[in-house]
């Protein structure tokens, strides 16, 4: 047993001395970090206040009826912060629920921004999970706070989160020819999760 050990690491010296598997591990490192980073939504974590939005929209409705010459509109909440309210690793957002409803571009002709919709079930607390890079980003770019939408159902709760990123747009179409080519990424900056059913 020894004896093929020691011809394994004697064979594999050489190896690790070429410089070419040197620069293919340390390229392999770092796109696999980078993957982890732009896939992994587990590092910060925004409770959404599901009560307090609740009652918000319960207090619109009512404002809503006493006005009976002011047009019906869809109930909608926006909420903007910036990321310093924010926790950091919750296991919640490995554990909890989530379901997609929607995902793609604003038609905002200035400022095209990628959102993603989520469903989140009556009488459920809910919270945002989102990947370092984009707290990252959105620490760094102080004009561009993160931002989701809340509206009022009568299944329950959508929650539109939008991510910006309308920088890769352009570089999407120009190589791909598509402009959806990093939606998967997208997707993983910011995920809603609610607490099972």
């Amino acid at each position: 047993m020894k004896i093929k050990l020691n011809l394994m690491s004697l064979k594999l010296k050489p190896l690790l001395k070429k410089p070419v598997v040197l620069t293919v591990s340390c390229v392999g490192g770092i796109f696999l970090l980078l993957y982890l980073c732009l896939s992994t939504s587990l590092i910060r974590a925004r409770v959404i206040n599901v009560d307090g939005l609740i009652k918000q929209f319960a207090a619109q409705k009512t404002e809503s009826n006493l006005d009976p010459f002011k047009p019906r509109q869809t109930q909608k909440i926006a909420i903007e912060r910036g990321f310093n309210s924010d926790k950091g690793f919750d296991n919640r957002c490995s554990s909890w629920s989530t379901e997609v409803v929607d995902s793609g571009w604003t038609q905002d002709s200035q400022d095209h921004d990628f959102y993603i919709d989520y469903y989140v079930p009556p009488n459920t607390k809910a919270i945002i999970c989102t990947t370092p890079i984009l707290a990252g980003a959105l620490t760094a770019i102080t004009d561009k706070p993160f931002l989701y939408e809340v509206y009022s159902t009568e299944y329950g709760l959508k929650v539109r989160t939008i991510i910006g990123f309308s920088e890769v747009r352009e570089p999407c179409e120009k190589f791909t020819g598509n402009v959806n080519c990093v939606n998967y990424l997208l997707q993983q900056q910011a995920i809603v999760r609610y607490e099972p059913l």
